[in-house]
């Protein structure tokens, strides 16, 4: 196994991981409703029971991660010919390292899924507690931490398909 494979293994499962120990945390945390969004003067108007918000995190997850091992699955059953990648002849005649770049690829977008969730429900967690003090802050952080983590994943399989395939040993 490649590092690079046992690598983004390890970060899916410890996402996972992570995203149920935060749910479970946060879950017990908070009050009955759960303030899920905030004025611009930092006060909470709009509010979901924590029942709802944990159901509604388990169905993201669930339904997230079901369809991207869905699909991660079945692309090696796509014929080469038909795949809109760059350099599409050349990644043909190495299909084998192309399914394996792709699987990667498919579980990097569930691990940050898994792991923008996970810090999403933190910060919120942490909101909540604060609810009644005039200075909510902490959260500044969580939209480009996040963008940069979907951008950076996202951008890496079109960037790695314009390379050459490795040489195969």
């Amino acid at each position: 196994m490649k590092v690079s494979t046992f690598a983004i293994k390890l970060w899916r499962w410890v996402s996972m991981l992570a995203f149920a120990a935060v749910l479970t945390y946060t879950y017990s945390n908070f009050d009955q409703n759960v303030a899920v969004h905030f004025t611009p003067q930092k006060q909470p108007d709009a509010f979901l029971q924590r029942d709802v918000l944990f159901y509604i995190c388990v169905a993201i997850f669930l339904v997230t991660n079901t369809l991207v091992g869905l699909v991660a699955r079945l692309f090696p059953r796509v014929p080469s010919a038909a795949l809109p990648i760059p350099n599409q002849n050349l990644w043909a005649g190495h299909r084998t390292q192309l399914n394996e770049l792709t699987q990667n690829w498919f579980y990097a977008l569930m691990a940050a899924i898994n792991t923008v969730m996970a810090l999403a429900l933190w910060v919120l967690g942490q909101l909540n507690k604060q609810l009644g003090n005039s200075a909510l802050g902490g959260h500044e952080w969580l939209l480009p931490v996040c963008t940069l983590i979907f951008a950076i994943v996202i951008v890496a399989l079109p960037i790695r398909l314009m390379m050459k395939p490795a040489n195969e040993e």
